[in-house]
C-alpha cells in the first residue's frame, strides 16, 4: 500500500516538477499481492523514475555505484510484481 501511496503522490505532482523518488523511499517499498491490481501503473511509474535518472536501458557497468543500487532496487520491485502477480501464492509464505 505504501508503494501505491508514493507513486500516487508522484503522479499527482505531475510534469511540472518531475520529482524523483529517493533511494530510501524506494528501498522502503514492500511488494505484495495487494499491489497486483495496480501492476501496470506501478511498473510504469518505477520505469519512469529510472528514465528520469537516465538508467532505464543502461548497462550496470556504465553506472555509478549509487545509480547501480537505485537501478537494482527498482528492477527488484518491477520483477517481484511481475513474478508475484503471476504466481498468487508467492507471498503467502
Amino acid at each position: 500500500m505504501r508503494l501505491v501511496a508514493i507513486l500516487l503522490a508522484i503522479s499527482l505532482v505531475g510534469c511540472a516538477s518531475r520529482p524523483q523518488v529517493s533511494y530510501t523511499q524506494l528501498a522502503s517499498i514492500q511488494v505484495s499481492n495487494a499491489n497486483c491490481p495496480q501492476i501496470d501503473q506501478i511498473t510504469q511509474q518505477v520505469e519512469y523514475q529510472l528514465k528520469l535518472l537516465g538508467t532505464l536501458n543502461k548497462n550496470p557497468e556504465d553506472m555509478s555505484e549509487s545509480d547501480r543500487a537505485y537501478n537494482e532496487k527498482a528492477k527488484i520491485i518491477i520483477w517481484s510484481l511481475r513474478i508475484g502477480c503471476n504466481n498468487p501464492d508467492r507471498y503467502n509464505k
